[in-house]
């Protein structure tokens, strides 16, 4: 029994890449059995345009996975959307609860990049998008790694170690309900929509997206 399940796997790849942009926070997995490591980390995914790609991040240098990345098989999984789901919010409350969720899983075998040029390319990419997402909050223009004064980015860089990961293969998920019947997956959608969690809300507009529906309510 093939899994993910057919009607789970997510083809579609600007929908992957979206995810990856919009949800950077990611845990990466590396090591064999008995020595197995993994970090939360932010991470800038380089599109190739053909299915494939680079992810860039770097980690505190006293973290002991440093020591798997140089040529390490490496897994990161990004987290987009979830939520739960009640059985009362469908038209047929025979089956039983359960999570809707997106996700994107990447392999790859890392490579250490300590260039100075490598480094800060990748803080002003890592910055930029929240910077632009964030600016309402602030009354400063847009943080930029010239804002911080060179002495200091001189005493930091020695204690991060940057790398990157060519992406060899790509498995994503939207578990959204497909495996219902429009109507109730509709009406999922319409329940999510009115959460007061952001991550609801997102799952409904997946839902609809999926059974091609956007913005239209459905009643029982």
């Amino acid at each position: 029994m093939a899994y993910p399940p057919k009607p789970h796997v997510e083809h579609d790849w600007g929908c992957i890449t979206r995810l990856v942009a919009d949800a950077p926070f990611a845990h990466i997995f590396s090591g064999a059995a008995g020595s197995q490591r993994v970090t939360r980390l932010p991470f800038v995914f380089d599109d190739h345009g053909d299915g494939t790609g680079t992810l860039r991040a770097h980690m505190d240098a006293n973290n002991p996975q440093c020591a798997q990345l140089d040529g390490g098989d490496m897994l990161v999984a990004f987290s987009g959307p979830h939520a739960y789901v009640s059985p009362n919010w469908r038209g047929d409350r025979a089956r039983g609860a359960t999570w809707d969720y997106t996700a994107v899983h990447m392999w790859g075998r890392a490579c250490i990049r300590q260039e100075r040029a490598f480094f800060a390319s990748l803080i002003r990419d890592l910055a930029a998008p929240p910077e632009h997402r964030y600016q309402a909050l602030s009354e400063h223009p847009q943080w930029t790694l010239e804002d911080a004064p060179e002495a200091y980015v001189d005493r930091l860089f020695p204690h991060l170690t940057g790398f990157e990961i060519k992406v060899t293969r790509v498995e994503a998920i939207s578990k959204v309900h497909q495996d219902f019947p429009p109507k109730d997956a509709l009406l999922v959608a319409d329940h999510l929509a009115q959460s007061q969690d952001e991550g609801g809300r997102l799952i409904a507009e997946v839902i609809r997206e999926k059974t091609g529906v956007r913005g239209t309510r459905r009643s029982a």
